[in-house]
Formats: structure tokens, C-alpha cells, sequence
């Protein structure tokens, strides 16, 4: 008996959230009430059907129906909520995130005058992370070492042991946030001494 209810708790559920999603996607200029109505008529059809009353209950309370989201949706007329941009410390959107707190002013300033040092330390690191690998399965190998100025260059195998011989290339450990902290997500980096 425990099975034959459960089943048919089962199936009333899913016959409620059929009928709930089609009332929403239908009905949703028309408000709530049609929802309403479908849902007091499953509970009772689930109440009557149902032998065990705390099985019942159970349902009841799955049943409920939740159309909060669908009611978010009506109140901005489905349109995407944006906020004004605020990035290293630069955006209209600074300003209002700051308000008048002096520390938060800070920060946005040290930002904006590290940005040109992150964004080349995320390029490195983006260019350290994709291309080594993929040079390295050319025929013939190409090796990607970095130089003083920050470029990489390409050697092939033969130029790179002549190099390796003349003790122009060394192994660095690659960093993030300005040097401070060891990146592991990246593999040590060969560098062209001069």
C-alpha cells in the first residue's frame, strides 16, 4: 500500500509541476489566479487519493507552488538588470560602489595605477598557459623563451642547445599578484639571459 501511494504521489507531482510550468508560460500576463486554482485542485485531488494523511501532508507542502521568480521577471518586463562598470579603480560605476569611504577610494586609486602591470602579467600568464605546449608539437619543436623586455621568442631545437651550452637560458618560476605568491598553474618558464 506504502508503494501505490508513494507512486501516486509521485505522479501527482509531476502532473503539478507539468501544469504549473505550462499555466506560467501561457498564462503569465493573466497573474497568479490560474496557478492558484490549478494547485488547490491537485492538493485536493492528492488529499482524497492519498491514504496515509502524513504522506499527504508531505505532498501538500511539495506542492506549494513558488512563482517568485516568475513575479521578478513581470516586474522588470523581463529586461536584464545591469550595474554601471567599475575596473581598476576606472567606470561610472566607481563613484557610487566608494561612496564616501576614503579606504575604498584608495584601493580604486592603487588600482588604476597597477593596471597596466596586471594586465601584462595576465598576458604572460595567458600566453605561458596556451602556447608552449602547442609549439612544442610542431615539427620541427619550437621552445618559447622569454626575454628581458617581457616578448617571447621562438628557438628550435638546435638553437636552443647552443644557447643552453653558452648558459644564456635559465628556468624561472613563474609568479602572480606583482611577484609575491609562486603561480602552480603554470610550468616553469625559460628565460634568455643576455
Amino acid at each position: 500500500m506504502k508503494k501505490l501511494s508513494t507512486l501516486v504521489i509521485l505522479s501527482l507531482i509531476q502532473l503539478y509541476n507539468t501544469s504549473t510550468s505550462l499555466a506560467l508560460s501561457t498564462h503569465s500576463s493573466s497573474g497568479s489566479s490560474s496557478i492558484s486554482s490549478r494547485s488547490a485542485f491537485l492538493k485536493k485531488q492528492l488529499l482524497l487519493t492519498c491514504c496515509s494523511s502524513s504522506a499527504a501532508a508531505a505532498a501538500a507542502i511539495l506542492l506549494t507552488p513558488s512563482i517568485s521568480n516568475a513575479a521578478a521577471i513581470e516586474q522588470t518586463n523581463g529586461k536584464i538588470l545591469k550595474s554601471e562598470k567599475c575596473a581598476y579603480g576606472e567606470g561610472e560605476g566607481c563613484s557610487s560602489l566608494a561612496g564616501d569611504n576614503e579606504f575604498i577610494k584608495e584601493l580604486q586609486r592603487r588600482s588604476k595605477e597597477r593596471k597596466e602591470s596586471a594586465q601584462k602579467e595576465y598576458l604572460s600568464a595567458y600566453q605561458m598557459k596556451n602556447y608552449p605546449d602547442f609549439f612544442a608539437s610542431l615539427s620541427p619543436p619550437k621552445y618559447m623563451v622569454k626575454k628581458s623586455d617581457g616578448t617571447f621568442e621562438l628557438f628550435d631545437d638546435v638553437q636552443l642547445a647552443e644557447l643552453k651550452k653558452a648558459n644564456r637560458i635559465k628556468l624561472e618560476k613563474p609568479t602572480a599578484m606583482g611577484g609575491k605568491v609562486q603561480d602552480y598553474t603554470q610550468k616553469p618558464i625559460l628565460v634568455l639571459v643576455d
